[in-house]
């Protein structure tokens, strides 16, 4: 049932339409547009909507001498069908025409028109950006463990053999030269070198003071010894010695009592050399094993 009663009403197409009470009917009525001053926009009160008395007998259609403003509109803001009004009484019925900006639906493009928009957009949840801490903690400790991994063999290998050859001391460049001749006596039995490279209160130390007696004790280390080398690990100048520590590794066919092995085994001394400058040479004075 409409509450609405019968009169020219506004059918949202720029005409005015002659609604009977209960539907449209054809009468159509195209009013002229009168030249008016603009009035200043303000909010028109809401009239309360009109009660309906319902007509014994339609009226005849009769143009209207001026336009009739559309009475209508506040109800055409609602939608057409509502089963109860805010004060708990029944909710009017209104018609319903062809277009539906006429009618009670915004336009399109107007706020509050349709889902989504500018709504959703400021209140749906931001991302988090923690995960980008994360990759950066991430790359900064992986740089330290590469950094790590080169540094430390390096500091740990300059701890084991810093200093062992001095290249700016030409006086520890001698002294480890003069080891180094030494030992390649004692692998091809040449004296002179031994001679040359010890004094003479090392051989008479070592009981071997003459070239004679040194061949016979090379030959026997040869025929023991196999595969040597000798590494400087420390040099150390300190008034007029040089102190020289080396690790030399080989392979031995007798064990420590000087007995045969069925078959040769790594063997590894670590010497401790003393040298003293004579006769402007450096020459070793003393030998001690670890």
């Amino acid at each position: 049932m409409s509450a609405t009663p019968p009169g020219w009403y506004d059918d949202g197409h720029g005409a005015l339409r002659w609604w009977d009470g209960l539907q449209w009917t054809e009468h159509v009525h195209v009013p002229e547009q009168p030249q008016a001053a603009p009035v200043p926009e303000q909010a028109a009160p809401v009239p309360e909507a009109p009660e309906r008395a319902a007509p014994e007998v339609a009226p005849e259609p009769a143009p209207p001498a001026e336009p009739v403003a559309d009475p209508t509109a506040q109800f055409f803001a609602a939608p057409a069908e509502s089963s109860q009004g805010a004060d708990g009484a029944p909710a009017p019925q209104y018609p319903s025409g062809d277009d539906p900006q006429a009618y009670g639906q915004p336009p399109a493009g107007y706020p509050g028109a349709g889902v989504g928009g500018a709504f959703i957009s400021a209140t749906e949840p931001k991302k988090s950006t923690l995960w980008v801490v994360w990759v950066i903690v991430g790359v900064v400790l992986l740089g330290i463990v590469a950094v790590a991994a080169v540094f430390i063999p390096l500091a740990l290998g300059m701890m084991q053999g810093g200093g062992a050859t001095s290249g700016d001391d030409p006086d520890e460049q001698a002294a480890v030269v003069t080891v180094q001749t030494y030992d390649d006596a004692w692998r091809t039995g040449d004296c002179d070198a031994y001679v040359a490279s010890t004094t003479d209160a090392f051989r008479e130390y070592l009981g071997i003071p003459d070239c004679e007696d040194f061949q016979i004790s090379a030959a026997e280390f040869g025929a023991t010894t196999s595969e040597y080398e000798l590494t400087v690990t420390d040099i150390d100048s300190s008034g007029d010695e040089i102190v020289l520590q080396t690790q030399e590794t080989y392979m031995s066919s007798v064990d420590e009592t000087g007995s045969p092995l069925p078959e040769p085994q790594p063997a590894r001394d670590d010497y401790t050399y003393v040298l003293v400058s004579e006769n402007g040479s450096w020459l070793i004075d003393d030998v001690s094993v670890k």
